[in-house]
């Protein structure tokens, strides 16, 4: 816009096109005689950038015989926990306290001795892995009369969806951040957050694969140095994925199951109360075979009821119309209403009875 003068508007400036424009380097005389701070004004010294941490040994998907030659390790990874999830794990004790009452007693995949002996102290700083399961822990606790507002999607909640998928870009490798993503997937499934349930389930199934524990479920499965009590949590593990992924797909038994049915001699999980004692014997085991006893644990019953769902899942997929297949689905209903009559002998009403009934 141009200037007006005394109500006249003033001309553009006129430039010529005729004269040369002459640029001059600066002298050494200028630039020596500048102040030391001026010249730090103008070239910062950059800060030494932190080395970056060992990335995780991409042949352990790539050619794991090579990294079990080459006896590689996987480094440890820092993770970064937000503020959020610092702020909604204060009181730890509490949310454990609260998580082994509420839902311990229903899904016993954590032991709670070997949770409690590596429970960080109070005046140390925040365990990263900890803090992630101990949020988690929290969360599968949350009733919606806990909250005035109600909204299972919450802060909290996005906060730890995060925090998982950047352990898995950074590497973090830990039996802590399957039971967390196991206790998220019981988490968006009891509130029906679809189609996230569904995923965070195969989440779960690939991460289990990765850490190898889907081998726990055979006699010969024994990791030198892991204690029996570590074995059988590792068990309980693989047990819950396998649950979960027959639970979430009751609905449509036609989709494929994203895990393979348990063979006939694949052991049970232990009695429940001897798991929290932490006394674990080989002579406690159960098979998936072995009849349906009344002194099996609850949690046993819940594997038995999930590897039965299975086979019939397999069953109605099947297309054969033969003699053969009418006998299997005979068998299967037989087995079916034996684990019923077990469970109501007892008076049990439990996962595993609603598991039956569906």
């Amino acid at each position: 816009m141009s200037m007006q003068t005394n109500g006249t508007p003033a001309p553009y400036p006129q430039y010529s096109t005729q004269q040369q424009c002459e640029y001059r380097p600066p002298t050494s005389a200028s630039v020596h005689s500048a102040s030391p701070a001026a010249l730090q004004n103008v070239a910062p010294k950059k800060s030494p950038i932190p080395p970056a941490p060992p990335a995780f040994p991409a042949d352990y998907f790539l050619d794991n015989f090579a990294f079990q030659c080459r006896q590689g390790q996987i480094p440890l990874q820092i993770v970064t926990i937000s503020n959020t999830l610092l702020d909604f794990t204060q009181e730890p004790r509490l949310i454990a306290r609260l998580y082994f009452e509420r839902v311990h007693s229903f899904f016993p995949f954590i032991s709670n001795k070997n949770f409690y002996e590596h429970f960080p102290p109070a005046y140390a700083p925040p365990n990263p892995i900890s803090t992630i399961l101990i949020a988690c822990m929290k969360l599968v606790s949350w009733s919606p009369k806990d909250d005035p507002i109600r909204d299972p999607k919450s802060p909290s909640y996005y906060a730890i969806k995060r925090t998982l998928v950047e352990t898995d870009i950074a590497g973090v490798w830990s039996l802590q951040l399957l039971q967390a993503t196991i206790l998220l997937s019981l988490y968006e499934m009891g509130h029906a957050i679809y189609p996230a349930a569904y995923i965070t389930v195969g989440a779960c199934i690939r991460y289990a694969l990765a850490l190898g524990i889907n081998e726990s479920l055979t006699m010969n499965f024994n990791s030198p140095g892991v204690m029996p009590l570590e074995q059988e949590e590792k068990r309980r593990a693989w047990w819950a994925v396998l649950i979960l992924d027959r639970f979430v797909n009751i609905g449509y038994p036609k989709r494929p199951l994203m895990t393979q049915d348990p063979a006939s001699d694949a052991i049970l999980p232990t009695d429940d109360t001897i798991f929290d004692q932490g006394a674990i014997t080989l002579d406690q085991l159960y098979t998936v075979s072995s009849p349906t006893e009344p002194g099996l644990s609850p949690f046993a019953k819940l594997a038995q009821a999930a590897y039965l769902l299975g086979c019939v899942f397999r069953h109605i997929c099947d297309l054969r119309v033969d003699a053969l297949h009418q006998d299997e689905g005979m068998q299967l209903s037989g087995q079916v209403q034996r684990l019923l009559e077990v469970l109501s002998n007892e008076n049990e009403i439990s996962a595993a009875t609603a598991m039956c009934s569906r």
